[in-house]
């Protein structure tokens, strides 16, 4: 028996429907998945700037501060507030003296932030400096 029908029947018509919005669905999802790690990647951006900045002004310090930005003895442990595009971050630094050798500090910058979902997100930079610079 041979059958005369011409055209889809409203079951193939709505599978094909549901189909394609699940589809669209998951176009959306990877769209705002993107988006986050895309605002996540520039506010690392941001962050290691800051901790970068962070480490040439102790990076460029002398003895005595004369020749220049900071003296040795006021590196010290500290914190403060910077702002990465529209987030409030804080940058913490972290001294520890006489390590790995007498006359070294060992400097971990770290900037930390929340993104759009709440999660915490940092970055972290490590150093080690001589008592000795190479501008005195």
């Amino acid at each position: 028996m041979t059958s005369n029908q011409k055209g889809s029947s409203l079951i193939e018509v709505l599978l094909s429907l549901l189909v394609m919005s699940v589809a669209i669905l998951g176009l959306i999802k990877m769209q705002t998945y993107m988006d986050v790690r895309s605002e996540n990647a520039l506010h690392t951006l941001d962050a290691l700037h800051f901790a970068e900045e962070k480490l040439e002004l102790y990076r460029t310090r002398s003895q005595s501060a004369a020749g220049g930005t900071i003296a040795y003895d006021s590196i010290v442990n500290g914190t403060d507030a910077v702002v990465l595009g529209n987030k409030n971050a804080t940058r913490t630094v972290v001294v520890k003296d006489n390590l790995p050798a007498i006359g070294m500090k060992k400097i971990e910058v770290s900037v930390s932030w929340q993104d759009r979902r709440a999660e915490n997100q940092a970055v972290k930079l490590e150093t080690i400096i001589s008592k000795y610079s190479e501008f005195d």
